[in-house]
């Protein structure tokens, strides 16, 4: 599996940015090139909410279904996904002074027929590390206007 980190320090109360980061509702606000999260359910989240995502990698249309499999507000959220590529998004939160500083682990592999369609390794793994700092900038600046 291969890995890439994240973290940004966001001028908000640590439950304000979790809730907003660790809902599926608006990861495709702030995650670069997710496309969509359907099929939400339940609408609360928690352990156990499950949806599909539609993902677009070097213009690879990647689906699969994710869920969350931990839940500690306001702390930590993981959402594993499985599919096109088995993922999984760790999320953490941390008092920083006045704000949050939020760390996001993605570790990822994608399925055979997802590689044949994706171009080199050496790409993806440059654009994933690229996504994961362009989804904590985007979270900042979502949460900080």
């Amino acid at each position: 599996m291969s890995k890439v980190l994240s973290a940004v320090i966001i001028n908000k109360p640590i439950e304000e940015v979790f809730d907003y980061a660790a809902s599926p509702v608006n990861g495709p606000a702030f995650i670069p090139n997710l496309n969509e999260n359907t099929n939400i359910y339940p609408d609360t989240v928690g352990v156990g909410q499950t949806f599909d995502y539609r993902f677009n990698m070097v213009g690879v249309d990647l689906r699969g279904k994710a869920e969350v499999t931990e839940f500690e507000r306001p702390n930590k959220v993981k959402i594993n996904s499985t599919g096109d590529s088995v993922s999984s998004w760790l999320y953490t939160f941390e008092k920083e002074g006045e704000g949050t500083k939020v760390t996001v682990e993605l570790e990822y592999e994608f399925s055979e027929t997802a590689w044949k369609r994706l171009a080199s390794k050496t790409i993806v793994d440059k654009l994933a590390q690229k996504i994961c700092e362009q989804m904590t900038e985007s979270l900042k600046i979502i949460l900080e206007s």
